[in-house]
């Protein structure tokens, strides 16, 4: 009596050793890594509760202070200023700490090796000032992008009477962003998927994911286009009311403490 083994052909029964050849995939990996960390941000941040008053006042806040770091010539005022963003990013979470630091000590390293040979030309210690002034105003821009949802900021510039032409593209450029990323995503993770053994034609794959992209940008372009003709989109927003909290007027209170101390300084 024949077995099922003596029926098969010998090619089907022989063990196959293929070993495919290890290939550099670091690329890859780390463009998939970005993009989720590009999501988990934008989606992290929108699902914070925080109202467009509030991202408002933190907005003129930041403005302000940027404004009074450039025209203060005082270095008691730069270390209050210090002290106290200092003091609010150490109870700060891990992930917005360390981006923070990363943006504003990068920015101010670089600063620092521009303004550097005006000391050995004039002997001015101006870089200094400038570096501490690089190295607050970023942090503080860097801190408040980090802690307020885009969508709420977008909706500060609808409610400042700004033009809505504006405030649409900012809109529409930010879930372009989030919605061309995760077709790209999935497109490297699947050629991560089937990329077996030594590739050499990565350059022909990353082309071909790019077109694709760039591909299915121009039909949703279209679609937008034809949505907002059926709907009889008039370029205007409606902002929900929401309820005032006191604490969303805490940031020009501080604001104000500041512009204060600023006329006592001088």
């Amino acid at each position: 009596m024949q077995t099922n083994t003596d029926i098969l052909p010998q090619w089907v029964t022989k063990q196959n050793d293929y070993f495919p050849v290890k290939d550099n995939q670091r690329y890859l990996s780390k463009s998939i890594l970005e993009f989720l960390r590009l999501f988990r941000h934008f989606h992290v941040r929108k699902n914070e509760k925080i109202t467009e008053l509030r991202a408002g006042a933190r907005f003129v806040l930041v403005i302000g202070l940027i404004v009074l770091l450039a025209l203060s010539k005082n270095m008691f005022f730069f270390g209050i200023v210090l002290a106290s963003f200092l003091s609010f990013l150490s109870f700060s979470k891990i992930d917005v700490l360390k981006k923070t630091l990363s943006t504003c000590t990068t920015t101010a390293f670089f600063t620092f090796l521009i303004m550097l040979p005006s000391y050995f030309l004039y002997h001015s210690t101006a870089f200094i000032t400038i570096t501490a002034k690089v190295f607050i105003s970023t942090g503080i821009l860097s801190l408040f992008a980090l802690l307020t949802p885009w969508n709420k900021i977008t909706g500060v510039f609808g409610r400042a009477k700004s033009s809505q032409f504006i405030v649409f593209i900012l809109n529409l450029t930010i879930s372009y962003i989030l919605i061309l990323g995760n077709i790209a995503h999935e497109m490297l993770f699947a050629l991560k998927l089937r990329s077996v053994g030594k590739n050499k034609c990565k350059r022909k794959s990353f082309s071909g994911i790019l077109g694709t992209v760039f591909l299915k940008s121009i039909s949703l372009s279209e679609e937008t286009r034809q949505s907002m003709e059926c709907r009889l989109f008039s370029g205007k927003f409606e902002h929900p009311k929401s309820k005032i909290n006191p604490l969303d007027f805490f940031p020009i209170i501080v604001l104000i403490f500041y512009i204060i101390l600023f006329i006592y300084i001088l």
